[in-house]
């Protein structure tokens, strides 16, 4: 019998920055792609090439369309805001050992939850974006038996990784620049639960 009623989600981390490289505070800031980096997506792109992706959903930040336009062409793209990283607001391009020595920030790195960076965003609210998102996204008609691919932030995909129970806190799950997660979603009693999980791309073990 053939599988009725799922819908695979396909979660990408977009690739290098220079803020990255200098492990910089980035989350709205919109900082491109790093030239000269595309071998970063190799594997990622012959993971993804059999798969047929009905929607595609991006952060509308330069990093994640650009990685978007690098893993698929000629196709569609909805560019939407809410998948955006978190805004870490004043701390936006400084390092931990810029911010170790100020009060609040040593404050919110014991409390990240309710504790806001300057003029940024706590992960509460980075966690209400990612849930609106969700409830138009699963509202949508005709999704059984769909593909979905959507290239954002590290911090919104643990925080989709939470909201499907698949991690039970943010930091429980490692999410490398140019890979991900795919996550399979099946409907049952009319919402959307997921039943099963992996890595993208797959890590080939090492040769011996």
């Amino acid at each position: 019998m053939g599988t009725s009623n799922c819908l695979d989600l396909y979660f990408i981390r977009h690739g290098v920055t220079q803020y990255n490289l200098e492990k910089k505070y980035l989350g709205h800031t919109n900082e491109p792609l790093l030239h000269n980096h595309e071998d970063q997506f190799t594997a990622l792109k012959k993971a993804l090439a059999p798969i047929k992706f009905h929607y595609c959903y991006t952060s509308d930040l330069k990093r994640c369309v650009q990685t978007t336009q690098h893993l698929i062409k000629n196709q569609p793209i909805c560019v939407d805001n809410r998948l955006r990283e978190l805004n870490f607001g004043d701390w936006e391009g400084k390092t931990y050992n810029e911010l170790k020595n100020d009060d609040h920030y040593r404050v919110w790195l014991d409390d990240m939850q309710s504790i806001t960076p300057p003029n940024g965003e706590k992960l509460t609210q980075l966690q209400a974006r990612v849930d609106v998102f969700f409830e138009d996204l699963l509202s949508l008609h005709d999704l059984e038996n769909k593909s979905m691919l959507i290239v954002t932030h590290g911090g919104t995909i643990r925080a989709c990784l939470l909201k499907f129970h698949i991690s039970k806190s943010l930091w429980d799950m490692p999410v490398p620049h140019g890979s991900g997660y795919k996550l399979s979603l099946k409907r049952s009693k009319g919402e959307w639960i997921c039943n099963s999980w992996s890595v993208v791309p797959i890590q080939e073990k090492e040769k011996q």
